[in-house]
């Protein structure tokens, strides 16, 4: 569950933050991967990616527990 993992109709496969851009890529969001594949760009959105993945359980708890406190 650390990752996303993500294979086309060609059998390729994609992880991670690539598996995202991927995704963003067949829903029409292309400027948003070419953005996200630019120098320094691609490297925080790749640590970004993986601090959120190792974390999601976690912060979705907390979002829970903080929309029922409102």
């Amino acid at each position: 569950m650390g990752q996303l993992h993500l294979r086309n109709s060609l059998g390729a496969w994609y992880i991670g933050m690539d598996a995202s851009r991927a995704l963003y890529a067949v829903l029409g969001y292309r400027r948003l991967v070419r953005f996200s594949c630019l120098p320094g760009v691609r490297g925080l959105m790749n640590t970004g990616y993986r601090f959120f993945a190792r974390r999601r359980i976690r912060l979705g708890q907390w979002w829970e527990k903080r929309k029922g406190k409102g």
